[in-house]
């Protein structure tokens, strides 16, 4: 990516990772390891068959499949400031075996599309990295139709917890939100969603929280999709003195009552 690009990508900067197929791994395993309930976030903010729909920062591209699944004959495009993403992405379009989807490089602060061209915009898990939403949600607003419908599915860090060693996470939970913020971000984003939709001039407003468990998820897999990729948020000193507290969660996780839950933001408006 050019020096521009990385710095539009706010607190998410792929390719930058210390592990980075590791960090690909993850996204992709994101993409599907809660896809019933983000068909039904779908389909409770209108979306149907035959429409075209708009995917920022799709990723490695595997929601923006399912989501092509899902509009039957209609359309999706798929766009991602990162160009190694936008490869993975036409990688998954083919053993995925779907038709009307398509990719490319876009920038969510200078989007390159025809305005009032897309029925329905989804943005996920995007919104946390932003340092400038509001000029993120002024060109979806230009793109969507009139009528169009905006869904952005995020997280708040105040709706996260897990226990036991509730203390170590907490710490390292807010440790991490703090370094993402340095970077541009904003991990308590979901619940602020409502209110920058509705300045931004979205009509019929509306959010909801979706939970994720350990009891669906398993603690693993919890642990590695919400939590442990936040190191990366990190100095190399604040790793460092994460680490007391990451060893501690992960050996509570071990624990036969372990127990946590994120809470998912999906919020929609209208144009």
């Amino acid at each position: 990516m050019s020096t521009e690009s990385l710095a539009d990508a706010g607190s998410y900067k792929f390719g930058k990772f210390e592990k980075n197929a590791e960090e690909l791994a993850r996204l992709k395993l994101q993409a599907t390891i809660a896809m019933d309930m983000e068909r039904e976030a779908w389909k409770n903010a209108g979306l149907k068959s035959g429409m075209n729909v708009l995917d920022i920062a799709c990723g490695p591209g595997f929601t923006a499949c399912e989501l092509a699944r899902t509009v039957g004959n209609g359309t999706v495009t798929g766009v991602d400031i990162n160009e190694e993403l936008i490869f993975t992405a036409h990688q998954a379009k083919v053993s995925e075996k779907v038709n009307n989807v398509s990719f490319f490089l876009g920038n969510i602060y200078n989007l390159d599309l025809p305005e009032n061209a897309f029925d329905f915009v989804y943005a996920r898990f995007v919104f946390q990295h932003l340092e400038k939403p509001e000029l993120a949600l002024s060109n979806i607003r230009k793109v969507l139709k009139p009528g169009g419908v905006l869904c952005v599915l995020d997280i708040d860090d105040n709706w996260t917890s897990f226990a036991p060693e509730s203390d170590a996470f907490v710490k390292f939970i807010r440790k991490s939100g703090a370094g993402q913020k340095r970077k541009g971000g904003n991990r308590l984003i979901g619940s602020q969603l409502f209110g920058l939709l509705s300045k931004a001039g979205y009509q019929n407003v509306s959010s909801r929280i979706y939970p994720l468990t350990t009891e669906t998820l398993g603690v693993k897999m919890f642990l590695g999709v919400a939590v442990l990729f936040r190191m990366e948020f990190l100095s190399k000193l604040q790793k460092l003195l994460a680490l007391p507290q990451l060893r501690k969660i992960k050996k509570a996780a071990e624990a036969p009552d372990a127990w946590g839950a994120t809470g998912v933001f999906v919020t929609t408006g209208t144009k």
